[in-house]
């Protein structure tokens, strides 16, 4: 490489050819494909960069050199390139032409030959270097990439801020998964057809240079889709390709699109035109019209992918609807050749989201042409299954695009023909379709009156002037005499009248939206709709002419009901004038009385001259034109014309109030009209064929009104009337019967012919037979004499001088009725009791005041006693007839309507006349204050009071036909009954004051109601005037009371009780009022034996501070305002009871008090809407309800009058949030939530956010739960609305939002000792981070502190007691590893880790010291979240950590020796990410510190925390440790070498960091020898035991590791271990002495110890053998066996002394010690002996020494020992033996071959000896195989036999032989039938031998 330098350094082009024959000098010698790798890797960069040389010459040899190496490499396919380097050189930014596209060439070359981990780890860096390449290049690459996609991780490449790059990669991927699996050509062929959604240039660069098979094709569709899927790219960037991988024609590939498409489908904004245009492009392909190249010409998509692509275009809303795009994807998937019935009918419902979504300007300019398909469709017979979608759209184009529909005639006529023959379903859509294009066809008059009026040249001339004047005119140019709309009239009455229903239906409300509600045929149509045999046509039909299909409702709108007047004040003049619209819109139009009567009379002449049957009605012998239910419904609705004509309202039957307008209209515009005649022609040819209520209300209400002009006209009709009154049924046709009967009687018969008929109905009435007749009767004599009297006070009838008292046929009916009213009948009494009240209303009554003995009751206290038996002899008087009527209502077995009119009765008994018993009634009516408790009686007798204290001056004593009611003074008519009356006025007032102390509930409810009624009906009479302190006085005790209704009426009262006052009068009221309230003064309620303390349901109700409450805050109120006269005002709105909405309450006319008071209000709105706005959220219901009251009084327009006042009630419910009334609290904790939730931004409230998330935080501490409750729930709301305003979406706005809560949060919340605050704190913390993004940044040094300490501290306190309790470590650790693993998962964590992006290192220094100072906290949570934070700071930071890293670690490395194994860990961790980006410096003084430490400490804890520290370290980066290899290896290697532990895994640990440091153990350990022998003789010279161990255990590992052997290090080892063998016994010693034994054995080639050396170990050896502890007595023995066994060293005399001890004592023999001893330890004993004994056999067998004469003399003693030892000893002692018998015979000198010895005695000796072993040898064979069945012991045996047979005949010792031969015989054949295979072998062997 080095000659390349120079090359690179000179610009002589002499010196780069010679540089480049030499590159290809070495190329051509490379011989084998390692060696031509190696050049390439060197030199191949370096040439190619030849080619910017300004030398043509150097370029020429490059390029010979490049073809060169290109023969080479493309035979050769094993042979890397270095693609690394060559992607670096193309994508250098200097780099020219020449370089670029041959590094290209090379990389396409070399990328798909390296390993799969190579080519993944360099994909990301490919992908990023297709910006700005030729498309080719582009290709090249994205073709290479993409089979690996799918593994490329999220973390190694991020395209969000690369929208080039992310454009090109997906536009390469859309274009492979439009590639269809048939669509790939073969080879050779050259023509081809593009696949849909693709242009011919896309389909050549995908497969023009790439042969892929189907299978090939889905692996790469498979892979893009899972690439896209991770989070790499925008959102909106992989909607299409998701689309189109999802619409796949292979399952695995659709599969694995849907999920990602779900979740990207959701997050996509469908409004972006951006986001749809590429869906648009890819369904139409490119657009006919564009000038495109050919090749660049996309074909449109296939049906299966546009049916995908559909379903999200039908998404789009608003912009993302572009045109004309949307009408080419309607009119393509409909009418293409290519489509099917499932694209027809997802474009369907593409249309409709078009129409309905679609910008309006834009719709309207295709309307046509969308009509024109939708019509071409719906009459295409094949495409039936689409009509019913079709027609919807049909319909919401009409509504959308009325004009395209207008006067469509003939479309509107083939709809209605297809109902007809239709299926059920598609009826249902032609008919909604036809009713939504009703709107087209709309006539709107508005418009063509007001160009009328435009043109009109009289500036003073108004519209009706010019109408009267010129009606023709008028006509001609109205819209509804064009003959479009006469078109549609014609047709829509022809539709009327069709057989089918729904055809009908359409007709009818068409006849409703098209024409305006006062045009007159389109009434008619609806007429006759209402009388349609469907109910659902009949119910609609009225809804169209009322408004309102409901009865009640109806004779509303017809009698003109006013509707209830608002009592809200608008505020602003905006919301005024839309109300305005609003209101005229809704007004109910009616046509002109006339014209109405007039075209329908023309339709009935039509009909009778026309000759269909359907228009004929017989009834009887009447012949009606319309079904009698359609012929009512049109006089009803005549009669509502007629009423609005005559500007009559609230008009209920006549005779009423309204009646003497009606009679003045009649007289002025329709008397001896044709119209009236025709109208009655109508009512009465009705009647005659159908007698109803109906015509006959129209017909009384026409002879009425004028009965001297109608009565002469219809005396024909008497009969009929009077056998209509006699015979019917319903109580409302006899009684109207009667009356219309009376009327026409008394106005056309002379005086005696009405006697005579009255006399005779009175009979009738009393003896007729028929229930309904006698009633029939009643009413008609009682309204004849009724018409006679009002009459004779007109002159009429009866002359000069005529007294009703003294006409006798009233006397005769007065004296019937009285009698009646007792009658067992109840029909009778309530009929009798209505003729009663007609009569005294208007005259006295015929008969005597009282009898004699009925005086003494009037003188009584209780002149009416309803509850006493009534006597049948008295007297017929007036006072029997009011006894009877106070009977009446005292009856239960009646019906209230009766008991009400009794009690109305009795009063108007007091108007007819100046009745000497009025005081009595009162009496009674004051009776009855106890008796009942309904509502409607208390206000009926409260009707009669005043009727009764008004007397003969009541309105009620009027013709009410003809005399409309007076006012004020006009009404007085007696002055002296006046005075009378006012007598009367004040002794009832003082009596109610009595009354009203009394503490019965009903008698105070009826006091109250009482007591209104007179001051709303008499304010002007002197005693109420004077009586106006006492009655506040009275209300204001009513105030209190437990009843509602009461409360309600008592408020209601002082309203009115102040409006009645004069200024002076006012101002002592308030003053009394305020004090009262203020100071709490109320009178003391008496309790009588009767008394209800509770009243139902009031029992058990919670404490709510008085009833008083809600009138205390008003008084509040209205002092703040500074205008106390405003008390009343609230007082009236506070209470609006549904009662007062019935007909009786409605008669106090509050509404009208409310609306003015309302009006007085809104002048002090800013002050009183917060305070307003807070008590309605009050907890006590009839505070908030009182309030709601008036709030809704005041306010018309909840929304826009919060947002007006939002500050001022903002700061009302901030300064009151922590009131020390806890109602006031808990109500501005609710009204908060209301009004933060409704506001428009929360930046309006940016100044008291802080004060108001403190406030907030105190409250929820409150020591009243329902506080708390409502707290907790405010602040929920308000830290979601933080939130949401905190967003990055949000600006500036957003960033002032957290600057300004997030200190309160960090400050007062999150360290809160209340668990409530914390928690919202913290969830709020945790989602504005997610919210806010880098708004945060200022605040993270203390919002990560705060978030790390908190993780702790929100840990459950019962976990951290239960691992503080488990005695069980390993429970406890697992217990705390789960700890550990819920807080990296928790909430503040996962808040942490979002924080993550946006903290540097400046901020990370800010935050230091705050996290080490937590990281000492006590709890777990938070060390180990402090862990977890310094592990996210050292991914995040990395490099920039550099500067803090040392004193992190620093910190960290204290944590890691804490108690808890949990803690340990995770700070090992942290320390060990942290130390990856530390200075080298802080590495080296960090493992420095750790040796010191493991050195220093000998706790497994300890050790465990160095092992974890170390291990993280070389987890997070290896590096660290291989740096610092000389430091680590000697004392790693020693702790490796540690007693290992069942329960810990601390050595574990350092064999893995061994591992690290040396991968192979002997090369680690002969690289770092004389570092470990330094160590291990430091811990060898160590005073503690375990450093003993450990070293003595690593010189064995060295010892065995090292094949070549220890060379000159052995004997430093073996000085060491013999200085460590000396002294005394400790545990683990026996490791010492092991090592020890280990370092006497020498490798193969190794030089042998020095003798001396060997001599001192032996020594050493025997020395430690002779200690007494048996167990290590054992290992000491076992360890001078070895070394012996290594060394070949003879002290045999010294072992044997060893061992005789040992083996001359019985185990067997062995007892307990002491008494102390138990049996068990006695048994271990025995144990240790055995064992000691077989380590004792062994060493006599390793131990036996080489010398004859040694042998010589042991010999002897051994075997014979052995023979009688071993019958009697354990299995394992014999195996022991066993194992020791056969080193001995292998290497006993006798049995050698024979000597050269020539002495007989020798020799004998010798035999004998051999005889001798031989013996004992055969009891041992013999013994083991007849008693042992075990395998090991007969196989050591036989091998004993084995050996001793061939040493026996190579020795020729035949006689030895047989021996052993009789042995085998005896035992050879059960032994060959062994299941074991290797005690066969050993018979089989034998067998040869012999």
């Amino acid at each position: 490489m080095s000659e390349m330098e120079v090359a690179e350094s000179s610009n002589d082009c002499s010196n780069d050819l010679l540089l480049l024959d030499r590159v290809f000098l070495r190329l051509g010698n490379a011989d084998t494909d390692e060696q031509l790798e190696s050049c390439l890797n060197r030199f191949l960069p370096p040439v190619i960069l030849k080619l910017s040389s300004p030398f043509e010459q150097v370029r020429t040899k490059v390029m010979e050199l490049l073809v060169h190496v290109n023969k080479r490499v493309k035979c050769r396919a094993d042979v890397q390139l270095p693609v690394e380097t060559l992607l670096q050189l193309y994508r250098d930014p200097t780099a020219n032409s020449f370089i670029i596209n041959f590094s290209i060439i090379y990389i396409t070359m070399g990328y798909p030959r390296l390993p799969r981990e190579q080519q993944l780890k360099l994909a990301p860096c490919l992908l990023e270097s297709i910006e700005n390449r030729p498309q080719g290049h582009q290709d090249q690459l994205l073709m290479l990439v993409i089979p690996l996609l799918a593994d490329i991780k999220e973390s190694e490449l991020n395209l969000k801020e690369k929208p080039k790059v992310a454009a090109l990669i997906l536009k390469f991927a859309t274009d492979v998964l439009l590639l269809p699996y048939r669509a790939l050509p073969n080879a050779g062929e050259s023509d081809f057809q593009v696949p849909p959604g693709m242009s011919v240039k896309s389909y050549k660069r995908i497969v023009e240079k790439n042969q892929l098979n189907p299978n090939q094709l889905e692996e790469m569709k498979l892979s893009i889709v899972n690439f896209i899927s991770k989070d790499i790219f925008n959102m909106n960037d992989i909607l299409l390709t998701l689309i189109v991988a999802a619409a796949d024609s292979r399952f695995s590939v659709a599969n694995h699109a849907n999920s990602p498409l779900i979740r990207v489908n959701s997050s996509v904004d469908w409004s972006q035109p951006s986001i749809v245009a590429p869906l648009y492009s890819l369904y139409l392909g490119t657009w006919g019209g564009l000038k495109v190249p050919p090749d660049d010409r996309k074909v449109p998509a296939c049906t299966r992918l546009r049916l995908k692509l559909i379903q999200y275009l039908n998404k789009a809303t608003g912009p993302a609807i572009m045109f004309p795009h949307c009408v080419q994807v309607v009119f393509s998937s409909l009418f293409d050749p290519n489509t099917n019935s499932r694209l027809r009918n997802m474009a369907l419902m593409f249309l409709l989201n078009v129409i309905n979504n679609g910008d309006q300007v834009q719709l309207k300019k295709v309307a046509t042409v969308f009509l024109q398909g939708l019509l071409k469709l719906v009459r295409a017979e094949e495409h039936a299954e689409h009509h019913q979608k079709a027609y919807m759209c049909l319909g919401r184009l009409a509504m959308k695009s009325p004009e395209c529909f207008s006067n469509q005639f003939a479309l509107l006529e083939e709809l209605v023909k297809k109902i007809p023959e239709a299926i059920p379903e598609i009826k249902t859509a032609l008919r909604d379709a036809l009713l939504e294009m009703a709107v087209a066809f709309k006539i709107n008059s508005d418009e063509k009156t007001e160009d009328k009026e435009s043109s009109s040249s009289g500036a003073g001339t108004s519209r009706d002037e010019k109408m009267d004047t010129d009606e023709v005119t008028e006509r001609n140019t109205s819209p509804f005499n064009q003959p479009q709309a006469l078109a549609l009239f014609a047709l829509l009455d022809h539709y009327m009248h069709s057989e089918e229903p729904m055809i009908r239906y359409v007709a009818m409300r068409y006849s409703a939206a098209v024409f305006p509600q006062d045009y007159v045929p389109s009434r008619y149509l609806l007429l006759l709709a209402s009388g349609d045999s469907q109910d659902d046509i009949s119910n609609e039909a009225l809804k169209c002419l009322y408004g309102t299909s409901r009865p009640n409702e109806i004779d509303d709108v017809v009698n003109n009901v006013s509707k209830k007047e608002t009592t809200t004040v608008n505020l602003d003049e905006d919301s005024t004038k839309r109300d305005k619209d609003r209101v005229q819109e809704d007004v109910f139009k009616a046509p002109k009385f006339k014209e109405t009567l007039n075209y329908i009379w023309e339709q009935m002449q039509k009909r009778k001259k026309g000759s269909n049957s359907k228009h004929r009605f017989v009834i009887g012998n009447q012949v009606l034109q319309f079904h009698p239910q359609t012929y009512q419904e049109i006089l009803r609705y005549l009669r509502m014309c007629l009423n609005r004509d005559a500007n009559l309202k609230d008009c209920s039957n006549h005779p009423n109030a309204t009646s003497p307008l009606l009679t003045k209209y009649f007289y002025s515009d329709l008397l001896e009209s044709e119209v009236l005649e025709r109208y009655l022609a109508m009512i009465t040819s009705l009647l005659n064929a159908s007698p109803g209520v109906m015509p006959l209300t129209c017909f009384l209400d026409i002879v009425g009104c004028v009965p001297d002009e109608m009565a002469p006209k219809y005396t024909s009709l008497l009969p009929f009337l009077l056998n209509l009154f006699t015979t019917s049924t319903k109580e409302e046709v006899r009684e109207t019967a009667a009356t219309i009967f009376a009327i026409i009687t008394v106005h056309t018969s002379e005086k005696s012919a009405i006697d005579k008929q009255i006399k005779e109905f009175v009979v009738q009435g009393v003896n007729n037979k028929s229930l309904e007749a006698q009633c029939g009767y009643i009413a008609a004599f009682t309204n004849m004499c009724e018409r006679c009297i009002v009459q004779s006070r007109r002159g009429k009838f009866g002359g000069k001088g005529f007294n009703p008292v003294n006409w006798e046929p009233y006397q005769e009916a007065a004296l019937c009725l009285a009698n009646f009213l007792s009658h067992s009948q109840s029909l009778l009494v309530a009929t009798s009791v209505s003729a009663v009240s007609l009569l005294v209303r208007c005259s006295a009554l015929p008969l005597p005041n009282s009898s004699s003995k009925q005086n003494a009751l009037i003188q009584s206290d209780t002149p009416f006693n309803i509850k006493a038996e009534a006597s049948d002899s008295d007297d017929v008087t007036k006072f029997l007839v009011a006894d009877r009527l106070f009977r009446i209502v005292g009856n239960a077995k009646l019906p209230s309507k009766v008991k009400e009119r009794s009690l109305y009765t009795l009063g108007l008994m007091c108007c007819g006349e100046r009745l000497v018993f009025a005081k009595q009634i009162v009496k009674g009516f004051l009776q009855m204050a106890k008796d009942s408790k309904e509502f409607e009686i208390h206000l009926q007798i409260g009707e009669s009071l005043v009727l009764c204290v008004e007397g003969v001056n009541s309105n009620e004593k009027r013709d009410l036909w003809t005399e409309p009611p007076k006012e004020g003074d006009a009404k007085i008519r007696d002055a002296e009954a006046l005075k009378e009356n006012d007598d009367l006025l004040s002794w009832l007032l003082q009596e109610l004051f009595k009354i009203g102390k009394h503490p019965h509930p009903h008698s105070r409810q009826a006091t109250s109601i009482w007591l209104l009624a007179l001051l709303k009906n008499c304010p002007e009479r002197l005693p109420i005037k004077n009586s106006l302190p006492k009655l506040q006085d009275v209300f204001m005790d009513y105030l209190s009371e437990n009843s509602d209704i009461v409360q309600d009426v008592a408020s209601k009262g002082l309203s009115l009780v102040y409006q009645n006052s004069d200024e002076s009068q006012k101002q002592a009221l308030v003053a009394q009022i305020i004090d009262q309230l203020t100071m709490g003064k109320r009178s003391v309620a008496q309790v009588t034996e009767d008394t209800k303390i509770f009243e139902e349901g009031q029992l058990g109700a919670a404490p709510t501070g008085g009833n008083l409450s809600t009138y205390k805050e008003l008084c509040s109120l209205a002092s703040d305002l500074n205008q106390p006269d405003l008390l009343y005002k609230f007082m009236h709105l506070a209470h609006h009871n549904s009662v007062w909405n019935s007909k009786r309450g409605a008669a106090f006319g509050f509404h009208s008090i409310a609306l003015q008071a309302g009006a007085q209000l809104a002048e002090h709105l800013p002050k009183i809407v917060p305070r307003l706005y807070r008590y309605r959220f009050d907890p006590t219901p009839r505070i908030q309800n009182s309030m709601a009251s008036i709030w809704h009084a005041i306010v018309p327009n909840t929304q826009a009058t919060v947002q007006k006042y939002h500050k001022e009630i903002l700061a009302d419910l901030a300064a009151n949030l922590t009131s020390n009334q806890w109602r006031v609290r808990m109500s501005c904790c609710n009204a908060l939530s209301d009004l933060l939730r409704g506001a428009k931004s929360l930046h309006e409230s940016l100044e008291q956010l802080p004060s108001i998330w403190c406030q907030l935080f105190r409250v929820m501490d409150d020591v009243h739960e329902g506080t708390r409750q409502a707290a907790t729930s405010a602040a929920n709301v308000l830290s979601k609305l933080c939130i949401q305003a905190s967003d990055v979406s949000q600006g500036k706005d957003g960033k002032e939002i957290v600057s300004a809560i997030l200190p309160v949060l960090l400050d007062t919340g999150i360290t809160n000792l209340v668990k409530e605050v914390r928690s919202v704190s913290l969830q709020t913390v945790s989602k504005l981070v997610t919210a806010a993004g880098s708004s945060l940044t200022p605040f993270l040094g203390r919002l990560v502190p705060a978030l790390v300490a908190a993780a702790g501290e929100l840990e459950s306190a019962k976990l951290s007691y239960l691992s503080t309790a488990l005695a069980d470590s390993g429970s406890r650790e697992l217990l705390d590893d789960l700890r550990a693993s819920a807080t990296r998962q928790h909430y503040t964590t996962d808040t942490v880790v979002k924080c993550m992006p946006f903290i540097d290192i400046e901020a990370m220094k800010e935050m230091l010291p705050k996290i080490l100072e937590l990281a000492k906290s006590p709890q777990l949570g938070t060390k180990v979240a402090c862990a977890h934070f310094l592990v996210l700071a050292a991914h995040y930071l990395r490099a920039e950590l550099e500067p803090v890293a040392g004193k992190i670690m620093t910190n960290l490395l204290n944590g890691t020796f804490d108690r808890n194994a949990t803690v340990r860990k995770n700070y090992a961790e942290a320390l060990g990410q942290v130390s990856a980006f530390a200075k080298p410096q802080s590495i080296e003084k960090l493992m420095k510190k750790l040796i010191t430490l493991y050195e220093t400490k000998e706790d497994d804890a300890a050790r465990s925390a160095i092992g974890l520290t170390l291990k993280s370290i070389a987890k997070a980066k290896i590096e660290h440790i291989k740096d610092n290899e000389a430091i680590l290896a000697p004392i790693v290697f020693l702790a490796m070498h540690a007693p290992k532990d069942d329960e810990s895994n601390t050595v574990e640990m350092f064999e893995e960091i061994w591992t690290d440091i040396s991968p192979g153990r002997e090369s680690g350990i002969k690289q770092h020898l004389p570092a470990l022998r330094e160590e291990i003789e430091k811990a060898l010279n160590s005073s503690s035991w375990t450093k003993k161990v450990q070293a003595a255990n690593a010189i064995k590992t060295i010892s065995k590791e090292l094949s070549s052997g220890l060379g000159d290090q052995r004997e430093a080892f073996v000085r060491s271990l013999l200085a460590a063998a000396h002294g005394k016994t400790f545990d683990g010693k026996q490791h010492v002495v092991d090592a020890l034994a280990e370092l006497c054995s020498v490798k193969e080639g190794e030089a042998p110890l020095s003798p001396a050396l060997t001599s001192e170990c032996i020594n050493a050896l025997l020395l430690e053998s002779r200690k007494q502890e048996m167990v290590y007595k054992k290992h000491a023995i076992a360890a001078l066996g070895a070394a012996l066994a290594a060394t070949g060293c003879d002290v045999f005399h010294q072992v044997y002394d060893i061992v005789k001890v040992i083996l001359s004592k019985d185990e067997y023999s062995m007892d307990k010690d002491s008494d102390e001893e138990d049996n068990e330890g006695a048994r271990q004993r025995r144990e240790q002996l055995a064992t000691l004994k077989e380590a004792a056999y062994e060493l006599l067998g390793k131990a036996w020494p080489k010398s004859a004469d040694t042998q010589e003399k042991y010999q002897d003693v051994f075997f014979s020992h052995c023979s009688q030892s071993y019958p009697s000893s354990s299995r394992s002692t014999q195996l022991a033996i066993l194992s020791s018998v056969t080193r001995v015979l292998e290497r006993l000198a006798i049995l050698n071959e024979e000597p050269m010895e020539t002495d007989n005695m020798a020799l004998v000796g010798r035999d004998k000896a051999i005889g001798d072993v031989t013996s004992h040898v055969a009891s041992i064979v013999e013994f083991t195989l007849k008693n042992s069945n075990q395998v090991r012991h007969r196989r050591d045996a036989l091998n004993i036999m084995e050996i001793l047979i061939k040493r026996l005949k190579d020795l020729q010792k035949t006689e030895e032989i047989n021996k052993l031969r009789q042995i085998y015989q005896t035992y050879a054949h059960d032994l060959s039938k062994d299941s074991s295979h290797e005690l066969r072998s050993k018979v089989d062997n034998i067998k040869v031998l012999f």
